[in-house]
């Protein structure tokens, strides 16, 4: 296969991926959940593209992907202050909530 590396492109922005393995009884909660949080994400300046991608196909351990993209570190940086107010305003604990699911994650800023 000749790859063309012209469509290639290396950018400044952020990417945040995240990626979830959920059972199938926890994915209703586990979806509306992150619903709520990308909700937030999804009204922060600097935000580039957001996606929650769930796996319709293949042998992969992870069944929901998220890809945030954002503009800039700062950008970055401010959505994280964004949903930590809604955490801290709601009581919501990851933690608590992931493991109470059965849920395992992989958590990851590209650039």
């Amino acid at each position: 296969m000749d790859l063309k590396y012209e469509s290639v492109r290396m950018t400044t922005a952020l990417h945040r991926i995240d990626k979830f393995s959920v059972p199938a009884p926890a994915m209703d909660e586990f979806l509306a959940q992150l619903r709520h949080t990308h909700e937030i994400l999804g009204r922060q300046p600097g935000i580039v593209r957001n996606d929650v991608i769930t796996l319709v196909d293949g042998d992969s351990v992870y069944n929901v992907v998220t890809a945030v993209t954002w503009e800039s570190r700062d950008a970055l940086r401010d959505a994280g202050s964004a949903v930590a107010a809604d955490v801290a305003a709601t009581g919501f604990d990851r933690v608590a909530f992931l493991t109470r699911l059965g849920v395992t994650a992989d958590f990851g800023t590209y650039a």
